[in-house]
């Protein structure tokens, strides 16, 4: 039997294995005798780590995902702590360069974030939104005028998993509600993997912290930056439902993670799913996030350009979701099963 690659992972995958070759045939020149006698291979090195990797991040997973463009300057970082981590300390110079211009960079960012933050907390509050996400970006629009979406999610975490424990479900008035996990094993799922994941960071720790104490402060940070995104995650799908609201639109949220506003002319059909469809073009399935099996199938009368975590933007005319209770939700909808125009795309392997 041939397994067959999902179309949307090939990108990741390709730059993934890239990734491995590059810091693998990196490791072998500097393992040579001859890497410290010539300064030319230092820096070589530290060029194909701090500029090669980036770009290869540019053209295989921003582009193909149409990630903002600032995504970039994440890949960097990542890219001047793998070159302090693979480069031994006396070849390090240009990686510390590299270094100090990071610094002066976040620096930068800082100071015209503090400069701003007047403004930004005067535009927030009057922004008359029922989201954070909402609120965020529109301060963030008047401000700076773009959305900023990483600097959007990232805020969004931190905001659901310490600040959103007194807060109430977003609904407005007259909405219909569809919850995604008090019948799924949404919570349960989450709640397995945080406390597996507390009892690999201990062991994981104690063996890094002997090898090096830098990489285990590094992993360590990493960890508990996961554990802050499966809570902050938990929290929003509690506080963010599905919606069918009175105007007439179907608002489809995962949590923070994916938020599609639909109005009911632009549904073609709705099917109750049994189980999880083959992937196919144009197919998003926004149950992924949810650790659980879609159970309903929307058809769109025309692909929709869809905004995802980090600004991920995705085109789709197929939407696979997953509620509660996926019963009620079709008969709200009162659609039917397959559109005027012919069977549903894909929707048999």
């Amino acid at each position: 039997m041939v397994v067959r690659l999902p179309v949307f992972a090939r990108p990741m995958l390709g730059f993934s294995l890239l990734l491995l070759a590059v810091i693998g045939i990196e490791w072998l020149v500097i393992r040579q005798p001859v890497f410290t006698r010539q300064p030319l291979l230092p820096a070589a090195v530290s060029f194909d780590v701090l500029v090669g990797l980036p770009v290869l991040f540019y053209l295989l997973v921003v582009r193909p995902y149409r990630l903002p463009v600032s995504t970039v300057a994440a890949a960097f970082t990542a890219a001047v702590a793998l070159g302090y981590w693979l480069l031994p300390v006396p070849q390090q110079q240009y990686v510390r360069w590299a270094g100090h211009a990071l610094g002066g960079v976040e620096v930068l960012t800082a100071t015209l974030l503090l400069l701003n933050l007047r403004r930004l907390q005067q535009a927030y509050r009057a922004t008359y939104a029922p989201e954070v996400a909402e609120r965020l970006t529109a301060a963030f629009w008047q401000v700076f005028g773009r959305p900023l979406a990483p600097l959007v999610f990232e805020l969004q975490v931190f905001y659901y998993a310490l600040l959103s424990w007194r807060a109430r479900p977003v609904a407005s008035a007259g909405s219909r509600v569809f919850t995604s996990y008090q019948e799924s094993a949404f919570t349960a799922y989450v709640g397995t993997v945080m406390l597996l994941s507390v009892a690999e960071m201990g062991a994981l720790h104690l063996l890094l912290l002997r090898w090096n104490p830098l990489v285990a402060g590094v992993a360590l940070v990493l960890h508990l930056y996961g554990l802050l995104v499966l809570l902050a995650h938990a929290r929003a799908v509690r506080l963010l439902p599905v919606l069918l609201t009175p105007g007439q639109e179907l608002v489809v949220r995962v949590g923070f993670f994916w938020t599609v506003r639909l109005p009911l002319v632009a549904l073609a059909a709705a099917q109750r799913l049994p189980d999880t469809p083959a992937p196919a073009p144009g197919r998003l399935n926004l149950a992924r996030p949810l650790l659980t099996p879609p159970n309903v199938l929307l058809v769109l009368t025309s692909a929709q350009d869809i905004t995802g975590p980090y600004g991920l933007r995705r085109v789709a005319h197929e939407l696979t979701l997953y509620v509660d209770d996926a019963a009620g939700l079709l008969a709200a909808l009162a659609l039917p099963e397959t559109p005027a125009c012919g069977p549903v795309f894909g929707n048999k392997p």
